[in-house]
């Protein structure tokens, strides 16, 4: 729970009403010396005094606990919820209004560890609970859509209530430590024949591993035997001493079967561009958003079971080397990276693929999404085509370029 600031009381129209007709009963009786006049004044005046008293202790004896979600993407609704707990043993709570801000923040270094800084507008969002009884617990959530991926902050919320004759609203502010969720790109619906796209040797997913085998693993010792195994890999000799089977087993060398690189490039300068603080998000690049969709929609399609490895290089207005597997962390560290990526007018496609190699050791086959074609990335980066070529004497190479929509037709722009 947050800590609260103090309640503030704000009276409604009704309210104004009612102390005007109040006012004018106590001056019109007293001056015309009407008794019964001046006490139906006094009483509706008490109205006030009783929605002054009985509301703050409705907004005193409210606990809010937020709970936010774990991930949300772009385009799909996120529930935030709210646990709303009754700590007073008499009162009854009604008629409460919660009132939250969703920001999107932007990662930025500073003195050593990741900081957030704010980038984008407030949204404002509203949620409530009718009636809450004496030491009950009930929820509230609310579901918001946002339409551009990056970290979204959600600090102070305000509760409100103007209960229990609606002549005045009672309002405090939680405030505290502010929670953040991350907001992935948005997932595309690929079609079947996505995977033409993938060199020949990866294939439907890891073929390149499978072939291999364990031809290059090292031998780190036996054990015994366990349902599944390969009847090749039993140790003959041990089987005959120990009288039950034994297998050699092997520890696995990290091994790549893709490389797959993002190439955040734009030809919009960053202080003007979409992405800047205040700017309007019908002008963001669906070219490059659309790349970043795609890497995403790969790289989860790779990594859905299986034990394949993907190496993701994602290169905008820095490098990023994220190493991604079928486990839970490494899906989630790619879809991290490519969340918070930022364009830039100046992507060093050479310099993330020498990082990449250097990463990955023996080089996998490459997969380049990219909004620009290849000329014009080696045209605007002189080391680029060295790397490539370098690349090429070894691994396959396939560069994607989604602003091709006559060559690309396996991906759909729907969700999935």
């Amino acid at each position: 729970m947050m800590d609260r600031r103090s309640t503030r009381h704000r009276l409604t129209r009704l309210g104004i009403q009612v102390m005007l007709i109040g006012v004018f009963g106590i001056l019109g009786g007293s001056l015309k010396g009407l008794n019964l006049l001046v006490v139906v004044a006094a009483v509706t005046l008490g109205g006030l005094f009783a929605q002054w008293r009985v509301s703050l202790a409705m907004i005193d004896a409210l606990r809010i606990h937020r709970r936010m979600p774990a991930e949300g993407f772009v385009g799909k609704p996120m529930r935030i919820r709210y646990q709303l707990h009754n700590s007073h043993r008499l009162m009854p709570l009604w008629l409460i209004r919660l009132e939250d801000t969703l920001q999107r923040t932007s990662l930025m270094s500073g003195g050593g560890r990741p900081t957030s800084a704010a980038v984008g507008q407030l949204q404002h969002t509203m949620t409530g609970a009718g009636l809450l009884m004496p030491g009950q617990t009930t929820s509230a959530y609310f579901d918001v859509t946002v339409a551009y991926r990056g970290r979204y902050e959600l600090n102070c919320w305000r509760v409100s209530s103007t209960a229990p004759f609606a002549l005045s609203t009672a309002s405090r502010e939680f405030d505290g430590p502010p929670d953040f969720v991350d907001v992935y790109p948005r997932l595309l619906r690929l079609r079947r024949s996505w995977q033409r796209i993938l060199p020949s040797q990866v294939g439907s997913l890891s073929a390149a591993a499978h072939r291999h085998g364990h031809a290059d693993d090292e031998f780190f010792g036996l054990r015994e035997y366990r349902h599944g195994d390969s009847p090749k890999h039993i140790h003959w000799r041990t089987t005959a001493r120990l009288n039950e089977p034994a297998v050699r087993q092997f520890e696995q060398q990290q091994r790549f079967d893709l490389c797959l690189l993002v190439d955040v490039w734009s030809d919009r300068p960053i202080t003007g561009s979409p992405y800047a603080s205040g700017s309007d998000p019908l002008l963001i690049d669906d070219a490059i958003e659309t790349a970043i969709s795609l890497a995403a929609s790969i790289a989860m399609e790779l990594t859905q079971g299986g034990e394949n490895q993907v190496l993701l290089v994602v290169a905008g207005s820095g490098l990023d080397v994220v190493v991604g597997g079928p486990s839970v962390l490494g899906r989630k560290r790619m879809l991290q990276s490519l969340a918070h990526v930022v364009p830039s007018t100046s992507v060093a496609v050479g310099a993330a693929l020498t990082q990449a190699a250097e990463t990955a050791g023996r080089l996998p086959d490459l997969v380049v999404i990219s909004p620009r074609s290849q000329a014009d990335a080696i045209a605007t980066d002189a080391t680029t085509a060295t790397a490539l070529r370098q690349w090429k004497t070894r691994s396959q190479i396939s560069w994607v370029d989604v602003t091709d929509s006559g060559r690309h037709d396996w991906f759909g722009m729907e969700e999935t």
